[in-house]
């Protein structure tokens, strides 16, 4: 009972988010601006559903980690490919047994879109915190 509440709250705000879309309900799947992989370090948040952390380790490798802001429970990141224009992340959420795929595009320095694949499809609007 308690995971079916959790999955319709969660369903209901990755529908919220459903205005990024274009006309055609397709979102832009690169961004027009380059961005180097220190534009994307920080903590971004998308309101109701999750937080990413990105972060640079000691070897200078680039490092990304989510948490359903519901649960506080960090997702299983499978694969992360960072690049000038987009980032794809593949997760695994141990919760629901879902796994799905990201695709991140910068609008500017401050926003990201993400379009999400997979177990559950949903646009989702991520905001720098800092």
């Amino acid at each position: 009972m308690k995971k079916g509440i959790l999955l319709t709250v969660l369903l209901s705000s990755f529908l919220s988010f459903a205005q990024i879309h274009n006309a055609s309900g397709n979102i832009k799947t690169k961004s027009a601006i380059e961005f180097t992989n220190e534009d994307y370090i920080g903590l971004w948040n998308s309101e109701g559903t999750s937080h990413i952390v990105i972060w640079k380790d000691n070897n200078n490798n680039m490092q990304f980690a989510e948490f359903s802001s519901t649960t506080v429970v960090p997702l299983d990141i499978v694969t992360v490919n960072f690049n000038k224009t987009n980032l794809y992340v593949k997760t695994f959420c141990k919760e629901t047994n879902w796994t799905a795929e990201s695709e991140f595009v910068f609008i500017d320095k401050t926003t990201l879109i993400c379009t999400v694949s997979g177990d559950g499809n949903a646009p989702l609007t991520y905001k720098k915190i800092r």
